[in-house]
């Protein structure tokens, strides 16, 4: 690689740094149904890397769902259709390049856009506190189908790193540990002692949807909220696994 070429991608990596430090990390408003088809695909790639999808990522994709739903104006038989794309592409990880190659040429987005889309899936990638290999693996063929440069891909999976610890991250699961369970997880939640497992899930599945930062964002809110939201969304989580091991 020639001393032009290093030059133009560092250019270009200062740019995304310093211009696009707060992107939108979860896909705009004004999407096509297509393109709401685009994203549960690779949703769902990011979802199953590591083998499986725990109870709290299955509530986060309902979630997601609803949102992307009303993101295109659908209907109830359109999520529904959302639904089923993402069922059959859970079965199948391993042609998530050129899902995003074809999503690429289809819709030519720019690369602050393109940076938003993966944020979107790191933080899919990192609900659970830690960014697995698989995973890793998966976002970069997503990169890589995108037409991301690979040092530009290097600096976006750091800079969430770090923006991660910053909103909570492994930094807050800490804090959590150490804390949390002198708090009592009913108390949390907002219910009364010994509520039952059912009002729990309900409870619980209200709390992902109002704080988790994927939907804030979704929905525009600044980066302080979307801070507050996953550090409490954090405790929320914690408390819920705290109830469902009694």
């Amino acid at each position: 690689m020639n001393f032009f070429t290093i030059l133009l991608i560092v250019i270009i990596i200062y740019y995304f740094l310093t211009s696009s430090v707060r992107v939108k990390k979860s896909p705009n408003m004004g999407l096509t149904f297509l393109e709401a088809k685009y994203l549960i695909s690779l949703l769902a790639k990011v979802a199953k890397s590591d083998g499986r999808v725990n109870e709290f990522e299955a509530n986060l994709i309902s979630h997601i769902l609803d949102d992307l739903t009303v993101q295109i104006n659908g209907t109830k038989e359109d999520r529904e259709e959302l639904k089923k794309v993402y069922n059959i592409e859970k079965e199948n990880i391993y042609n998530a390049y050129d899902i995003a190659k074809k999503y690429q040429k289809k819709f030519n987005l720019g690369l602050r856009d393109r940076v938003g889309r993966v944020y979107f899936f790191l933080n899919i990638a990192y609900i659970d506190g830690n960014f697995s290999k698989a995973e890793q693996d998966i976002i970069s063929k997503i990169c890589e189908g995108l037409g991301i440069h690979p040092q530009i891909q290097n600096e976006i999976f750091a800079r969430f790193q770090k923006d991660f610890k910053f909103r909570g991250g492994k930094e807050q699961n800490y804090y959590n540990k150490k804390y949390i369970h002198r708090k009592d997880p009913y108390k949390i939640l907002g219910l009364q002692k010994g509520a039952k497992f059912e009002d729990v899930k309900k409870r619980y599945r209200e709390l992902v949807r109002k704080y988790h930062p994927d939907i804030l964002m979704g929905r525009g809110a600044d980066e302080e909220i979307i801070e507050a939201g996953t550090k409490r969304l954090q405790e929320i989580n914690e408390a819920y696994e705290e109830i469902r091991k009694l």
